[in-house]
């Protein structure tokens, strides 16, 4: 099964090189294969597009409907321009190109609130469009961002997702998370209650599975 949307908002093949496209699920032969590649200023507005439309497919029944229909993606595409403009040596990012379409991305870097001592690294954030998961995608995408946190040494490595999406917590188990802690922050007015998984071995993130 492809991730599930997931961020973090902190209040909230060969891959590395981005140039060849990631194994097919068995069954989908005739899909056309993601290329998974770094992101650039100009999918900022994909990107967004993308955050957007999985949020209100993902998070509707456990985020306030206001909330979800009020997202608006041009406030997000400007976010997000501005921080790949402006990404950091220890962050990066990744979009999943299917036949010039943005399907998905993750961002990923050093861990950031310091409240976690033992992990270094953290996956910000994961999202596929929904009609295009269960492709692989998703493990293609943290692969990728599992492979540069371990080039730069930001190992174990931490993600966050919603304490109440069982589908995103059940994906992460299968891959090898452990849950190691719990947090609440405030987002557009509205508590988000988020669980932390951790890697202390990323080898489950690295090896590409089609599940």
């Amino acid at each position: 099964m492809s991730a599930p949307a997931v961020e973090s908002h902190g209040t909230g093949t060969t891959i590395a090189g981005g140039s060849t496209p990631t194994p097919e699920r068995s069954g989908a032969s005739h899909r056309p294969l993601p290329l998974i590649r770094r992101a650039d200023p100009d999918d900022a507005a994909a990107i967004a597009r993308v955050k957007v439309e999985t949020w209100r497919t993902a998070y509707r029944g456990l985020l306030p409907d206001a909330l979800l229909d009020g997202l608006d993606p041009n406030d997000d595409a400007a976010f997000r321009h501005r921080g790949l403009e402006t990404l950091s040596p220890d962050r990066v990012a990744y979009v999943a190109d299917l036949a010039g379409t943005v399907a998905g991305f993750v961002t990923a870097g050093r861990e950031r609130s310091g409240r976690h001592p033992g992990y270094r690294g953290e996956v910000y954030a994961i999202y596929v469009v929904e009609r295009l998961q269960r492709q692989g995608i998703g493990r293609a995408l943290i692969r990728a961002a599992a492979t540069e946190l371990v080039r730069r040494g930001l190992v174990p490595i931490l993600i966050w997702t919603l304490y109440d999406n069982p589908r995103s917590r059940a994906w992460y188990e299968a891959q090898g998370g452990v849950a190691v802690g719990e947090k609440r922050e405030l987002f557009a007015g509205h508590e988000l209650h988020e669980v932390g998984y951790g890697w202390t071995d990323p080898a489950p993130l690295l090896a590409f599975t089609r599940s």
